[in-house]
């Protein structure tokens, strides 16, 4: 039932708007006055490419017009014949999303295995996301594994693509491909801070400024920084995050750009995790924690920098063509001194746990340059897009590790926070390993006829890993192996795309083998079929899909690591499923993001289950209300709610013999958060967040949970926010 206040306002605008339409052709038919007939006029509708590259920070919008994360072929949702999620700007700013974990659990599919409070990994669809891209670039995260909270204050938006993307990555994952889109900056001077104050002493100040350098705004800069420090609600856990990111574009001429950037973050944290709580007693029964519990020292810490360099040049060429050239730099260190215990309590004395500290200091080093060309085409009295480039990438990584005493027996795990500083031996290298690759590619979109667009493309990948990692040789290497990539996308009518895909899967690993070295290549063939929606004058996407994926040599987690890297089985695996995807705005009033992802089957050679540690239905809801009754208020909601889960964990007695395996089972939970933003003026607004006020209890991953290790995720939390907008 509509309010009779909401009713009249639509109906008011409705009439303004239609008034304001109809006066061109009141004064040409006052102006024909004495024609017996008046020719109507057809309706034209024009989106210019401007209007489709706008950033989601300008739209204000839970949707994007185009997207170029699969092909770089500038492309609408609808017609682009994979699944694809985005989460704008200002999705972020309403619920206040400041890292990407907190951002990825508002994707359709993916999954947010956070295992430690400094590490985390990424699933869709079943299966690690090991590609990552920043505009478009390739940026190389090694074991899949991202070190420390990665801050989003930088980006405008972030794109999933689901499904295998073999053919801009050179790497064909089946999971997804995660591509994060920088701020730009801007010609007219702009101007925002936001401060925060949050539970557990969480102080945050951000602040963003961007305009022109010179009179005719040829010239643009933009500065984004960062700084967060706070405790936890884990025990002797804080820590602090200092970002700031900086990048110049300059009108070279009327069609050339040149831009130039560095993005920079610092993460400090002391008395983090390194592994997690033993789950289960010596007997095999279940131990049970209080959320604050933990493992780690006070001594313990964990230092992650980051700096990435940037330039691109572009330019546009009078035919339609457009010629793009990347560099980039990426370098982490990281520096830590852990404590993992590992071993089980016995229920009766609390005996049973043994130290293993450690340190490590690890440096990576990304060097990423690519060059394309697109543009459109004519063949058969049609127009066609085309684009084809090469990329050129080489990612190195060194490890040095120092050990303390191991094996040291606790007292119980009550003490294991007390446990007292030990003296460690010299440092090791302990893995020295370079993969340098050469992937070219190329993809046309064909359009046969005007219901019917058609993507053919594909990549020829070289590569080259060589060097050690814990005393096993890294050595994998191919030439010109390819990787296919089709598409089809149907009208069905104004509104509504047939579509259908297949990727094939190629994938060269750093993961180690539990047999030794690493992991065979992965390889295997993705399939997708779905019907893809635009609504309410292309305010709201809608996307239905129907995925399959066949590959080999999938990683399996073991539960055991050498030298604190986990180790895994290459098996073969088939995952089927379905996903439904709705984001943008219902109404002038009602923004939403939403999805359900069902795992149909997730089996193996031998129909037996694979990651069982990732639920097969997922669900999400994310929406913002503009309330009607209360000018400048904006409510929001977003709820989580994913299916049980299970891990099998294998216990072996002080001399190595197994006791037993024994599942362990966490039950079908969800999380409620809740959003108020208030408009105070034209340059102040404040907000306040609520975050799982239901104080739901669940452990944060199961991902490594078969060592037998996982820990739980924060209760019930607020942060208040005042915003200055200029």
């Amino acid at each position: 039932m509509h309010s009779p206040q909401l009713t009249y306002s639509f109906s008011r605008r409705r009439l303004l708007a239609a008034l304001m339409l109809a006066m061109p052709y009141l004064a040409y038919a006052e102006d024909s006055a004495g024609k017996e007939e008046v020719e109507s006029l057809p309706e034209v509708k024009v989106t210019s490419q401007v209007e489709k590259d706008q950033p989601s920070e300008k739209t204000k919008s839970y949707t994007v017009r185009s997207t170029s994360s699969a092909t770089r072929l500038n492309t609408s949702i609808r017609d682009t014949p994979q699944s694809i999620s985005v989460i704008t700007r200002q999705l972020m700013d309403d619920f206040r999303v400041l890292t990407v974990n907190d951002a990825l659990s508002l994707v359709t599919g993916v999954r947010v295995e956070q295992f430690e409070t400094e590490r985390s990994q990424y699933t869709a669809r079943g299966f690690n996301i090991t590609n990552f891209q920043i505009d478009g670039l390739s940026t190389p995260i090694t074991y899949g594994t991202q070190y420390g909270d990665l801050d989003v204050a930088l980006y405008d938006r972030i794109e999933v693509l689901r499904g295998a993307n073999g053919l801009l990555t050179a790497m064909g994952n089946p999971s997804a491909t995660i591509n994060f889109i920088r701020k730009r900056p801007t010609t007219e001077f702009k101007a925002k801070v936001d401060a925060s104050l949050g539970s557990w002493d969480n102080r945050r100040l951000d602040a963003d400024i961007s305009g022109a350098l010179n009179a005719d705004g040829s010239v643009r800069a933009r500065l984004v920084i960062a700084h967060q420090e706070k405790n936890s609600y884990l025990d002797r856990l804080s820590s602090e995050r200092n970002v700031a990111y900086g990048v110049i574009e300059a009108d070279l001429s009327e069609k050339t750009n040149l831009a130039v950037g560095h993005t920079y973050q610092q993460n400090n944290s002391n008395g983090n995790i390194w592994g997690s709580l033993p789950l289960l007693y010596s007997d095999g029964s279940k131990r049970h924690y209080s959320r604050s519990d933990s493992t780690a020292p006070d001594w313990s810490y964990w230092d992650v920098g980051t700096h990435i360099s940037f330039v691109e040049l572009s330019h546009l060429f009078d035919n339609g063509w457009k010629a793009k050239g990347q560099l980039t730099h990426k370098q982490t260190d990281s520096n830590a001194r852990l404590h993992y215990i590992y071993g089980n309590e016995n229920p009766v004395t609390g005996l049973g746990l043994k130290s293993y500290p450690s340190m490590y200091r690890t440096r990576t080093e990304d060097n990423v340059a690519d060059f394309y060309l697109n543009g459109p085409f004519d063949l058969g009295g049609r127009k066609h897009e085309m684009v084809f480039g090469t990329t050129w990438s080489k990612a190195a990584v060194k490890d040095y590790s120092r050990f303390g005493p191991i094996g040291t027996p606790l007292s119980s795990f009550e003490n294991a926070g007390d446990f007292p500083l030990p003296t460690y031996d010299a440092e090791n290298k302990s893995a020295d390993f370079t993969m340098r690759t050469i992937n070219s590619y190329v993809a046309a979109k064909f359009n046969p006829t005007e219901l019917l667009k058609v993507t053919a493309g594909a990549s020829l990948l070289s590569y080259n890993l060589e060097g050690v990692s814990f005393g096993d040789p890294q050595e994998s290497k191919a030439n010109n192996k390819v990787t296919p990539y089709m598409g089809a996308v149907y009208d069905l009518s104004d509104e509504h795309s047939l579509y259908a895909s297949y990727a094939g899967i190629y994938k060269p690993q750093v993961e180690r083998s539990a047999g030794g070295g690493i992991l065979a290549p992965l390889e295997g063939k993705n399939y997708e079929l779905g019907v893809k929606s635009e609504w309410l004058n292309n305010r709201l996407n809608s996307t239905f899909a129907l995925f399959k994926t066949e590959q080999e040599n999938q990683p399996q987690p073991t539960g055991s690591t050498i030298g604190g890297i986990a180790t895994y089985n290459g098996i073969k695996a088939t995952s089927k499923g379905f996903e439904i995807d709705v984001s943008g705005e219902l109404s002038d009033a009602l923004s939403l993001n939403a999805g359900y992802t069902r795992l149909m089957s997730l089996k193996g050679a031998n129909n037996q289950n694979v990651n069982p540690f990732t639920p097969r239905n997922q669900a999400h809801v994310a929406a913002i209300y503009k309330v009607p009754f209360i000018q400048n208020l904006k409510l929001g909601a977003n709820v989580y709610w994913q299916s049980d889960t299970h891990v099998d964990i294998a216990l072996a007695d002080d001399n190595g013999d197994l006791v037993g395996t024994f599942r362990y089972k966490q039950s079908s939970y969800a999380t409620l958060n809740l959003s108020a933003n208030y408009k105070i003026d034209q340059h102040w607004d404040a907000a306040l967040n609520l975050y799982n006020v239901t104080n739901e209890k669940y452990l944060t991953s199961l991902i490594f949970a078969s060592a037998g290790q996982a820990y739980y995720a924060a209760p019930a939390s607020a942060m208040a926010t005042l915003t200055w907008k200029y």
